[in-house]
């Protein structure tokens, strides 16, 4: 892990959260104008990655954003669809983004730390209520081998939605069954 003092935690009031930038201006107005929404009716949890800055403010290096959906098989890759219910429990990960100061740092990896963090929480949340499946929107046809390194299936096509099953994060993560 870095030596830069970061952690996670959910989106609360207090954060500056306008001076966050991915570079992608739909992603940082979501952020500043209707993440709190979707925590306070219960439509999704938003995660921040903070870091801390002695005598200062926290500063929002990135954030992703989990939430319940329902995953139709058909719609999942073949190799995936053996013991997925029709109509399957699953979690959307949704708006993965980190600061432009963070991108290219081979040492740090923020963007597999951010993916680790969520595909641990979406695990944790599939242990206590169920789910089969995890989505992922790559976004940009430049996200999809990043995606498909860490286990992600594409359906192919110009389809950017992603899959992966619930146990082979759990297998991925080295996390056993609680």
């Amino acid at each position: 892990m870095s030596e830069t003092p970061v952690r996670i935690v959910k989106l609360a009031s207090g954060f500056d959260l306008g001076a966050f930038d991915c570079g992608e201006a739909a992603y940082n107005q979501w952020l500043t104008d209707s993440a709190g929404q979707a925590v306070d009716t219960g439509a999704s949890m938003v995660y921040l990655l903070v870091e801390d800055r002695p005598g200062e403010e926290e500063r929002v290096l990135g954030y992703f954003v989990i939430c319940p959906t329902l995953v139709v098989r058909d719609d999942v890759p073949k190799p995936l669809q053996r013991k997925v219910l029709r109509n399957a429990p699953g979690w959307l990960l949704a708006k993965p983004a980190l600061d432009v100061s963070l991108r290219g740092d081979k040492i740090n990896q923020w963007g597999w730390q951010l993916l680790r963090v969520a595909l641990e929480t979406m695990v944790g949340a599939a242990d206590l209520g169920g789910g089969q499946i995890i989505v992922v929107d790559a976004d940009n046809p430049g996200l999809v081998d990043w995606y498909t390194r860490h286990g992600f299936h594409s359906t192919g096509g110009g389809n950017l939605r992603m899959y992966m099953k619930v146990a082979t994060a759990r297998k991925y993560l080295g996390t056993p069954l609680s």
